[in-house]
């Protein structure tokens, strides 16, 4: 897929592209740049664009966000916040004044690499947040059970296991369970 703000370069562009074997699906104006993504599936966003604006990288961005894609951004202008708001906006490979037919498959292939390398590193971080914040809860419920039944954190722990080993559950499902229990108790106790 193409997105283009036309310029002298672009004619060039698009041929280098087929003459390195990628295949341009399309042509599109970035308005209408998530539903284009959605109905022609492409492989790597290639953007040219004289001079970007804010609009493009409020795209781009909503783009990471919506339906992740490699971004390749070839451009004339080297302004420090453009290339800041590029990198931000999930642009994997900014290039500035020039397209060389044969830079165009490395720089394609790099930006498909940096992209499923910063992928993965989100895929990871979503789920160490994840296993952290399932760590909490099962805290939180170890200490109502050690507070309730004077027990200590093993055997809290224990207790857990125990019931998540005996309904086939995960320890975070009982852990949960175990709060929200206490919480009833509690509130059901201050009712009285």
């Amino acid at each position: 897929m193409l997105i283009e703000k036309l310029t002298v370069s672009n004619g060039m562009l698009v041929e280098s592209l087929y003459n390195e074997g990628f295949e341009v699906i399309c042509s599109v104006s970035y308005d209408d740049l998530i539903s284009s993504i959605q109905q022609y599936r492409p492989d790597v966003l290639v953007i040219a664009m004289g001079s970007p604006d804010d609009l493009i990288f409020d795209r781009l961005t909503k783009v990471n966000e919506e339906c992740p894609k490699p971004v390749v951004f070839f451009t004339e202008v080297a302004e420090t916040k453009i290339i800041k708001r590029a990198v931000k906006a999930g642009v994997g490979a900014f290039i500035i004044d020039g397209i060389s037919s044969r830079k165009i498959r490395p720089i394609i292939e790099l930006s498909i690499e940096r992209f499923l390398d910063a992928l993965s590193l989100r895929h990871e971080l979503r789920e160490t947040k994840k296993c952290l914040n399932e760590r909490k809860v099962i805290e939180r419920a170890k200490g109502i059970l050690m507070q309730q039944r004077n027990i200590s954190e093993d055997q809290a722990y224990q207790s857990i296991r125990k019931v998540a080993m005996e309904q086939n559950k995960k320890l975070i499902d009982v852990a949960v369970n175990v709060i929200e229990l206490s919480e009833i108790f509690g509130s059901l106790q201050s009712n009285c």
